[in-house]
């Protein structure tokens, strides 16, 4: 992917077609040469692309981009009668590319068809909504080339801010399965998105968490997903490593890889301790102090450890390794004020790539598997 900025200025229905006007541009890269438009992951045609457009307040915002004076454009593209009448409520994503090769994803909805949570249960997800819903999304998309019908699990749902924007994307016969510890915030999900979305189905489970979910039954390293084996193509938890302990990360990897289907992707957050990160909480200079070793990760606070913690870089990808996965993507986030960023955590994109070093793992079932085999071949 090419590193690019760009805005969607102007986004409306006009005779029938779809207008989109802004800018793009990149450094290093040339010029935008062309765009890729799709609505709800359907491409639409272009019928009129004006590329090369006088921009002189790029210029002056942004002079080291490349044609920065020139980086404006309009497109008008079709659409069907049927997709017109849904256009204002559907997730339009619009890609550039420079020399063949595709910049960062602009994802824009014109008009919510949702309601949205009450401020206070906005807050109890750490604040922001329709704007880190719309940043996942582009995240989903770029880094992990979801698809509209793809079937999905959301692990740490929330209040649905995730759901919120792959609803207006995912097509009605996908699949969104998402659970919580929090039951008042996976009950509003429910009855505000599932009701509209019969496809998007929120539960709570009673998972411990001295800081969420003190009354738990059930310990995170011993909770089996509610799901059948190898029944979802793509799964991501956004801040939920954040507040587990490895014994707990260990378990929900076996668990990824038990009901991904085969090539299927895990988008995860965390807070990855580098050499980086490290020097820069030496520094005093992180949001996030994780420097007090609790068993195999770090926690900022003693006395409330899974409020935060991070894991030793190397430690967490060899766990990722081990469990049958495949790294596809490294970005690191901005939590540690690195000058260079994605987000505000660290974000790992991962695929499964080998079931059977997954089932090395479980040693019982592996060795029963085993013997039933030699069993079979020797009758």
């Amino acid at each position: 992917m090419v590193e690019s900025l760009g805005s969607l200025d102007v986004v409306k229905l006009e005779n029938g077609a779809l207008i989109l006007e802004g800018w793009s541009a990149t450094s290093k890269h040339g010029p935008v040469d062309a765009f890729k438009v799709a609505l709800r992951g359907r491409e639409l045609p272009l019928l009129d692309a004006n590329l090369g457009m006088p921009s002189p307040d790029v210029k002056a915002a942004f002079p080291n981009l490349d044609h920065a004076e020139s980086c404006r454009f309009h497109l008008r593209c079709g659409l069907s009668a049927e997709e017109s009448k849904t256009a204002e409520t559907s997730v339009i994503a619009l890609t550039p590319f420079f020399q063949g090769r595709p910049g960062k994803i602009e994802v824009h909805l014109m008009a919510t068809a949702l309601p949205e949570p009450s401020a206070e249960d906005i807050l109890m997800i750490g604040g922001g909504f329709l704007e880190v819903s719309r940043e996942f999304l582009r995240h989903f998309l770029q880094l992990a080339e979801l698809k509209p019908d793809a079937s999905i699990l959301d692990v740490g749902c929330g209040v649905g801010r995730m759901a919120y924007m792959l609803a207006h994307y995912l097509r009605p016969e996908a699949r969104y399965e998402g659970f919580d510890v929090i039951g008042h915030l996976v009950d509003w999900a429910s009855a505000e998105i599932s009701s509209r979305h019969p496809n998007f189905h929120f539960q709570k489970v009673d998972i411990y968490n001295k800081h969420y979910n003190p009354t738990g039954a059930y310990r995170a390293s011993e909770f089996r997903f509610p799901f059948e084996d190898e029944s979802f193509d793509f799964i991501f938890l956004t801040s939920v490593f954040t507040h587990m302990f490895g014994q707990d990360v260990r378990h929900y990897l076996d668990e990824f890889n038990r009901v991904l289907r085969p090539n299927g992707r895990c988008l995860t957050t965390c807070f990855l301790l580098n050499d980086e990160s490290k020097a820069l909480i030496h520094e005093e200079k992180s949001t996030q102090n994780l420097v007090h070793p609790i068993a195999d990760c770090f926690t900022s606070n003693p006395d409330d450890p899974e409020a935060a913690v991070g894991f030793e870089e190397p430690l967490l990808l060899q766990w990722i390794r081990e469990r049958g996965f495949e790294l596809e993507e490294k970005r690191l986030g901005s939590w540690c004020r690195r000058p260079e960023f994605l987000s505000y955590q660290d974000i790992l994109v991962y695929r499964k790539v080998d079931a059977i070093r997954s089932k090395a793992h479980q040693p019982n079932l592996f060795r029963r598997a085993l013997r039933s085999a030699r069993a079979f071949v020797r009758s």
